[in-house]
Parts: structure tokens; C-alpha cells; sequence
């Protein structure tokens, strides 16, 4: 078989003391296709070009690597299975224009290969509102969310009094906004509405920058009750390779750093059984542990939510991420995680998964795929 894989992301690096052996012979012109660059003259690779080197490297497959140029139908028509790190909605943010989402999306659709991810699970995890409504249907815990359409000239009064109608109902004077589709911490905001209320001059410059965003799909602004506990407990970050379960990884990011230029300020922590001291300890910052029973209930939403999400006739993605956050305003003793996000091509955090190797098992997964996508070319 031919498999491309594209890259072209600019985030999502390891630094080379932290490279796992088989990447140690990375030759200049595969590393250079990183797009990441941490200061002068000190770079990353790219987690993208790392798993491309790998499956070039290990597949018995004819594994070639590509960039934004080469995204065209008759380009990817030379090929029989496409790995796009580099995905429409990677795309429209780089170029900027929401022609190239549509541009990009259309030689998807055409192509006669196989494409990975399928476009109607990228559609479906694009629409947050969507897929947060089709879990809650199905009795996956969300937080409830209201929507407003991004378009020009947005009512600012109507939508302050719908979000103070909204809030007195959650009984809370905080509230986030994130416009759909997200990402990257852009747009991300958290707002008292007593402040709001009083002075909508901020939320009303806020208002315009939003409009001025490129729009794809279905653009939404999205409301939600602010959780305190979201910034004081640890986002757990699932992972999972071919609908099983790969590992975990917790995170609190300071919220002041969403959003803007330069490095998020992140904490991590591991699961207990998923820990290894001995590469861990080198960290900048020693992480800590969470609690095996917590992430044995996550794992079982988890393969709940694999199997509500848009099925391809060629199986579970070959990566998939579900972010669990704490907690849901339920009034219990111990408050429960909820489904905080779902990603099709997620950030890997390569850094900072080193005791697993994560770059090799991506790799691996995408080996396991098109071998099993042979039975049908």
C-alpha cells in the first residue's frame, strides 16, 4: 500500500534529550519539516513528524510524508490510506481563511483514499454543542450549555440578558464563553456578570473579536456555568488507540495563560498504576498521582462515548482523546467528572509522556490500522 501522513502542526513537541531511542537517527531534512520553534536557535519535534518518521521507518508499507503543499485531490490520490495531523480545521487556523476549510474538506471528500480522520467524526467533534447534546442524550454527564450564532452585528444586550437568565437558573454570578469551533484557548474567557452587567464595554469588544474570527461549520458562541473546581482539580486526559484504552494524563492549566501568546503554565499529574517514578522524577516539576478507582470509572465512559460517536465503516480512530473535567454541580458529596471535551487529532503532550513512549504507540496504531484496512484495497 501507499500511506501518506501530513504534518505541518506548530505545537505539541519533544526537545531531543527527550527522544526515545529509535528517533535518536531522525535525519535533518525529515526534522526540519518541525514547524515548531521555542526561541532562538532551540526547537522541538513536532509530534506529527515523529509519528510520520516512525511509521515511515517501521511500516513494510510505502510511507511518504507530506506538507500543506501537497494537499490537493490529485496529490492524495496517489495514495491509498492519508494520516492528516495536519487536518481542515489545523488548516483554516494557519491559512486563516475559511476557504481553505472548505477547499481542504471537499478533497477529502472526493479522494479515493482512505482518509483518517473520516470527516463526519471531524464535523461531529468540531460541534461541540452537537456532541455535547448527543451525550448528554445518552446520559454521558456535560455541562449544560447555551449557544448563541456567531454573525456579524450580534445583539450584546440580548445576549447579556439570556446569559443573566441563564445564570440565575445555575445560581452562579461566573461564567466562561469559548467560541465554536475552538481550540488553541482562543476566545476562551471568564466573566462575573454583576461586572458585565454594570459595564458591558469589555464583553462588547470581546463580542467583536469573535465575529471577526473565521467562520466554518456551524459557528457558535458557547456559554457555560464557570466550575471553581475545574482550576483546583485535574483535567484527566484519556487517550485511546483504536478504540482501547492507551493511558491518562492529568492537567490544571492557569487560565490566565489560555489563550495568549507563549507556553500554557500546565501541572501534571499520572495514575497511580501508570507511574514510573524513575523518568518522571526528572521533570522540571515532580507530578503527582491520581486515583486508580477514578480513572477505572472514566475508562467505562470512555468506551460509552467510542461508541456513540459518528462509527466508520473501518473501525474505532486510530486516536481519539476525551477530557474529563471536575466537577458537575450536583449537589453530592463527592461531585462527579464530566465529559469536558472530545478531540480527534489531539495534542499528545509528547513531553511529558515519556514513560510510555506515546510517539511509538500513535505509530504503532497507524501500523495496525492500514494492516487491517489491507483486506478491503
Amino acid at each position: 500500500m501507499k500511506i501518506g501522513i501530513i504534518v505541518g502542526i506548530n505545537t505539541d513537541a519533544i526537545s531531543e534529550e527527550r527522544f526515545p531511542k529509535w528517533l535518536e537517527d531522525i535525519d535533518d531534512k525529515t526534522f526540519n519539516l518541525s514547524k515548531e520553534k521555542w526561541g532562538p536557535d532551540l526547537y522541538g519535534l513536532s509530534s506529527d513528524v515523529a509519528i510520520a518518521y516512525y511509521v515511515q521507518k517501521y511500516s513494510k508499507d510505502d510511507v511518504e510524508i507530506l506538507t500543506k503543499k501537497d494537499i490537493s485531490l490529485k496529490r492524495f490520490n496517489e495514495f491509498d490510506i492519508l494520516y492528516g495531523f495536519y487536518e481542515p480545521y489545523y488548516y483554516t487556523h494557519t491559512m486563516k481563511s475559511s476557504d481553505a476549510y472548505r477547499k481542504y474538506s471537499s478533497i477529502i471528500k472526493n479522494t479515493k483514499a482512505i482518509f483518517h480522520q473520516p470527516l463526519n467524526l471531524q464535523k461531529f467533534v468540531l460541534n461541540k454543542k452537537l456532541y455535547t447534546d448527543t451525550l448528554k442524550k445518552n446520559n454521558i454527564p456535560v455541562m449544560d450549555t447555551i449557544s448563541f450564532q456567531i454573525r456579524d452585528g450580534m445583539n450584546i444586550n440580548n445576549i447579556i440578558e439570556k446569559i443573566r437568565k441563564q445564570c440565575n437558573q445555575w445560581g452562579t454570578d461566573t461564567f466562561i464563553t469559548k467560541p465554536q469551533p475552538g481550540g488553541f484557548g482562543i476566545g476562551f474567557k471568564k466573566w462575573e456578570l454583576e461586572k458585565v452587567t454594570m459595564n458591558n464595554k469589555q464583553f462588547t469588544k470581546y463580542i467583536e473579536k469573535i465575529e471577526k474570527q473565521v467562520r466554518i461549520e456551524k459557528p457558535l458562541l458557547l456559554v457555560q456555568e464557570f466550575v471553581p473546581e475545574f482550576e483546583r482539580f485535574y483535567e484527566i486526559r484519556t487517550f485511546w488507540l483504536n478504540g482501547k484504552y492507551c493511558h491518562s494524563l492529568g492537567t490544571i492549566i492557569d487560565p490566565k495563560s489560555l489563550g495568549v501568546s507563549g507556553f500554557e503554565k500546565v501541572q501534571f499529574a499520572y495514575p497511580e498504576n501508570e507511574y514510573n517514578a524513575r523518568i518522571l522524577n526528572t521533570y522540571d516539576e515532580i507530578p503527582e498521582k491520581i486515583d486508580n478507582q477514578l480513572i477505572n470509572e472514566l475508562k467505562k465512559m470512555g468506551r460509552k462515548i467510542l461508541k456513540i460517536i459518528p462509527q466508520d465503516k473501518h473501525g474505532p480512530p486510530f486516536l481519539f482523546r476525551i477530557d474529563f473535567g471536575c466537577c458537575l454541580n450536583n449537589k453530592k458529596n463527592c461531585r462527579d467528572y464530566f465529559v469536558n471535551e472530545i478531540e480527534y487529532m489531539p495534542n499528545l503532550f509528547p513531553e511529558y509522556s515519556t514513560h510510555i513512549d506515546f510517539l511509538q504507540k500513535v505509530g504503532d496504531s497507524i501500523i495496525k490500522k492500514s494492516n487491517s484496512l489491507k483486506k478491503i484495497l
